[in-house]
């Protein structure tokens, strides 16, 4: 039969001519032989190196058999003794027959059942030695205990004190043998591609180390308690401690630790599902305030699109690390307004810990803000602050107060000033002047007053005189070194005055600064003269009446007058701030007013007195103030008889006052003595020199008599307990004298009435000057004389002594005689 021919395709035809081999040259050939003999030699090589390690595994399981028998007092040579039996017997049975083999058989047989028995005896040894060290191990790492050290403390005399604690040791549990080949797969894995970043605090920021929960029990005692929750607020210290310094050395890796922390803030922690105790939650507020408080930075963060823009590493890295700084502070400012508003809205819960809690929580927002006042999301701080300020809880409204004075004092830019400024304004407007009086309070910590205009003209005059310096050396230097020289630095003290964009900036966030106090201090003197924040606007409007314009003065002078006239409930302070408001206004600008003051010295004349040494003593600073635009600045317009009332009256309350206010009264009197000479007719003791007499009950200064008395008060103030308040009054006595007797040292005399009140204040127990110390020494004991009751009891003495009325006692030195019976 012939070959049947059968088609195939194109694509079966060509993969079988390619599979078909073509013939190999020589040279081909001699490789393929060379590779199969290396191969084969790789093969033996191969055989040989696993028979070396069977040798060396059985080695190693006769050494550790050895080692075992040896340690269970066995002697391991019997057994290798035993087994060369065996082999000898089972040579001698090849070469027996018949009988002699079955017993030879048996013997062996016996002797396989008699190791047998051995080996297991042996192996119930060891099995109870091995129960016992394991068991003797477990109390040993139950017993252990580990030395951590803890964070160094300085104490007051700046030493460093190191610090350790004692913790149980833990082992790690052990791994299963998958475990392990997973983690070596994974590890594999991590070296061919990026490795992440292992944090060694894990365990303690995710509270593994947690104590084992102590089983529930019918009856727990108070003190089983306080035991247990004192050892909780240990362990989370250190927990919290261990996870700040972590944040604190490498913020940009653990970014993450802060959940652990914000869970410690919640009443229940999310983790572990307990209740949070409050201590350890003002811990965790406290913690977190301190980090950010130590890791943002000045300036403000900007958001920066990473998709849209390419970013080098470092850069890319940086802004990150921002943005989730950035998240993390929004999520803790989130976190405190929480807290606050359970005290601060409607229907929130008002307990006594959620109070010391919202207390907490100001007092942070508070640190945040003096700290960081020009980061993000400090407005939001700063707005809600404002609102704490009216709060019903004295110690927050003072927390805040005390922060907003601060700020404003330390603001340069006045951004924050100005926001501040208008949210209070907002408040006070939406409450209708119904706020507490920290709301006005705080506004006195402003720095409209020392906001000086003359030294900004003086600025200007010199970048004035550098600008035409500079062209005069341009059109007249010739040598080019010389000129570039004196250029730059021309250029450099230009550079240092000119500040235009930033003056013109401050001028004008200063002015609305300026017009929104006004605008709150007139809103509330026109709409509600009798709120209760009347005392806080009039001290207000003394401290800043030198900046207010001309155009109000009049009206504003019209409108004090009338609340002093028409309210009779007015309290002794307000009506000292009217006074000194109107008399600031009319020292300044307002002397071109057509105003009549008389009535306001009266008011003044009337409330000298209500001042004195109790409660209401550092009050006296505005009676201070007062005098100096009365008797200092006004002298000129006032009458003589009108000057001797009110240093008569002046020197009158210094006798009711602490030292150091009677200090700061003779330092104006001497003063004024100094700048007039009327006022020598009151040293005189000569009453007739004036005309009338005296009334100091008369609430008029014109027409009380002052020149017809003398300051009689000088002679009580020389024998005062406070030796320069002796000085001064014998200095003042004697005509205030710049050199001779009565003269002052020259490191009093120079002290103003102020300077006087501040240094000798001994509120803080501390006597300026210090009290020397009693001179050591014995003291001399004088022999008093003898009294009688009876004139003539002397007389009949001595004369029962001379009649020998006496009866003699067996001790021949001692006399007893009985003057009762005698005198009868």
């Amino acid at each position: 039969m012939g070959a049947k021919k059968v088609k195939i395709s194109s694509v079966k035809r060509a993969a079988h001519l390619k599979s078909k081999k073509t013939p190999q040259s020589k040279q081909q050939q001699q490789k393929q032989k060379q590779k199969r003999d290396q191969l084969s030699s790789k093969r033996d090589q191969g055989q040989n190196i696993f028979s070396q390690k069977a040798r060396k595994r059985d080695n190693l399981a006769q050494r550790k058999k050895h080692n075992k028998l040896a340690s269970l007092g066995l002697d391991p040579l019997e057994d290798d003794n035993e087994d060369g039996d065996d082999e000898m017997l089972d040579n001698v049975a090849d070469m027996l027959d018949g009988d002699d083999l079955a017993l030879l058989q048996a013997n062996k047989r016996k002797r396989k059942a008699k190791s047998t028995g051995e080996e297991d005896e042996e192996q119930g040894q060891s099995i109870g030695l091995e129960r016992a060290y394991a068991s003797d191990t477990k109390k040993e790492q139950a017993a252990q205990k580990i030395k951590l050290d803890l964070l160094p403390i300085k104490s007051r005399d700046g030493q460093i004190i190191t610090r350790t604690t004692e913790v149980d040791y833990l082992p790690k549990p052990k791994q299963k043998k998958k475990d392990v080949e997973e983690q070596d797969e994974d590890s594999e894995e991590d070296e061919d591609g990026e490795t992440e970043y292992e944090d060694s605090d894990d365990d303690v920021v995710n509270d593994v180390e947690a104590t084992a929960a102590v089983p529930v029990q019918k009856l727990i005692s108070t003190t089983d308690l306080l035991i247990a929750r004192q050892q909780e607020i240990e362990r989370q210290k250190y927990r919290i401690g261990i996870i700040c310094s972590g944040l604190l050395e490498k913020p940009e890796d653990k970014m993450r630790n802060f959940h652990a922390l914000y869970e410690l803030m919640d009443e229940i922690n999310p983790a572990s599902r307990q209740a949070n105790l409050m201590a350890v939650r003002k811990l965790a507020i406290i913690s977190v305030t301190e980090i950010f408080k130590d890791i943002l930075p000045e300036y403000r963060v900007g958001q920066v699109d990473t998709k849209m823009q390419t970013l080098r590493k470092a850069t890319l890295d940086r802004v990150t690390f921002e943005n989730a700084l950035l998240q993390q502070f929004k999520k803790f400012l989130q976190k405190l307004e929480l807290i606050t508003a359970q005290v601060n809205r409607r229907g929130g819960l008002r307990t006594p810990q959620t109070v010391k809690l919202a207390t907490v929580a100001v007092q942070c927002m508070c640190d945040l803000l003096v700290a960081h006042p020009y980061f993000n999301y400090v407005q939001n701080i700063a707005q809600l602050l404002v609102y704490m300020l009216n709060c019903n809880y004295q110690e927050m409204r003072t927390a805040v107060n005390q922060c907003f004075r601060t700020v404003f004092s330390n603001d340069k830019r006045y951004e924050m000033t100005l926001f501040i400024v208008r949210r209070i304004n907002h408040l006070i407007k939406t409450k209708q002047n119904n706020v507490h009086v920290e709301c006005i309070t705080c506004l006195l910590g402003l720095k409209i007053k020392n906001v000086n205009l003359d030294a900004e003209k003086e600025n200007d005059l010199k970048q004035k005189k550098l600008e035409s310096h500079r062209q005069r050396l341009l059109s007249l230097s010739k040598k080019e070194r010389k000129r570039r020289k004196k250029l730059t630095e021309v250029n450099r003290e230009l550079e240092e005055t000119r500040a235009e964009e930033n003056k013109q900036d401050k001028h004008q966030k200063l002015t609305e600064i300026i017009k929104m106090v006004f605008t709150i201090y007139f809103r509330v003197l026109k709409n509600d003269p009798t709120s209760r924040v009347l005392s806080a606007i009039l001290e207000g409007l003394a401290e800043f009446a030198h900046v207010i314009n001309l155009e109000f003065f009049s009206d504003l002078i019209d409108v004090l007058n009338r609340i002093l006239e028409d309210q009779d409930e007015l309290g002794y302070r307000e009506r000292l701030h009217c006074v000194q408001t109107i008399f600031v206004i009319l020292s300044g600008q307002g002397e071109v007013l057509n105003i009549d003051p008389i009535r306001f010295y009266q008011h003044f004349y009337r409330n000298m007195l209500a001042v004195q040494a109790g409660k209401n003593h550092d009050d006296f600073t505005i009676i201070l103030r007062t005098l100096d635009e009365v008797l200092v600045k006004r002298r000129r317009n006032m009458s003589q008889q009108r000057l001797m009332a009110f240093v008569k009256r002046l020197l009158t309350g210094s006798l009711h006052l602490l030292h150091n206010g009677t200090l700061a009264t003779l330092g104006t009197i001497k003063q004024t003595f100094q700048l007039t000479s009327v006022l020598d007719n009151l040293l005189d003791t000569d009453t007739s020199i004036g005309s009338g007499r005296y009334d100091p009950e008369l609430d008029d200064p014109e027409y009380c008599n002052a020149a017809s008395t003398s300051l009689y008060e000088l002679a009580l103030l020389s024998r005062h307990y406070h030796p320069t308040v002796r000085r001064m009054a014998n200095h003042i006595a004697h005509g205030v004298p710049a050199s001779g007797e009565g003269a002052l040292p020259t490191d009093i005399g120079k002290l103003t009435s102020h300077e006087l009140f501040t240094q000798y204040d001994s509120t803080q127990m501390a006597f300026n000057p210090t009290i020397p110390l009693p001179k050591a020494g014995q003291p001399k004991l004088k022999r008093g004389k003898n009294l009688y009751i009876r004139s003539d009891f002397k007389q009949e003495y001595g004369k029962l002594l001379r009649e020998g009325k006496v009866s003699q006692s067996k001790d021949k030195h001692t006399i007893q005689i009985d003057f009762y019976r005698a005198l009868q």
